[in-house]
């Protein structure tokens, strides 16, 4: 299927661990691999996150799967989405990010665009992408969710 809908998620304890420690620590610890290329970053500076991936693969520009990943992403989720680094338009904005934080998702990650940059700073949560694009998507091609991706060059 598509969509996998139960998964088993790294448990709260591992997390509260996890995010104690800076991203270069955790790195050094796994061998200097598994990290993100550097064109994924956070909106501002201060943002970090820490939780299970919940992945979603996306064609380039097209968001429909990032909609059911949100109604599908449990409390303390990290949405991880592999939008192949396309920057022509953006995944997310305000709006699904803030559907996001209302139903208390730790963070998302998209390797891709998103917009509203100025907004999403207002909204005090933690959002890295590869950059912004004004432009919207499109919905209409069919992803994956739960499957193995590859955001920003790293196995997820």
């Amino acid at each position: 299927p598509e969509v996998i809908r139960d998964i088993e998620r790294v448990g709260a304890d591992v997390v509260a661990k996890a995010a104690t420690f800076q991203a270069a620590i955790l790195a050094d610890v796994a061998g200097r691999r598994g990290t993100m290329h550097a064109r994924v970053s956070p909106v501002h500076q201060s943002m970090k996150v820490a939780g299970p991936a919940f992945t979603v693969e996306v064609r380039p520009g097209d968001n429909l799967m990032i909609h059911a990943a949100i109604a599908l992403a449990k409390p303390g989720d990290v949405l991880v989405i592999d939008g192949k680094g396309d920057q022509t338009a953006a995944l997310m904005g305000t709006l699904m990010l803030s559907a996001c934080k209302k139903i208390g998702l730790a963070g998302v990650i998209v390797d891709g665009a998103i917009r509203d940059k100025l907004e999403i700073l207002e909204l005090d949560f933690p959002v890295f992408s590869a950059g912004f694009n004004p432009a919207g998507p499109t919905k209409y091609v069919p992803g994956r969710i739960n499957h193995p991706i590859s955001a920003g060059g790293a196995v997820v």
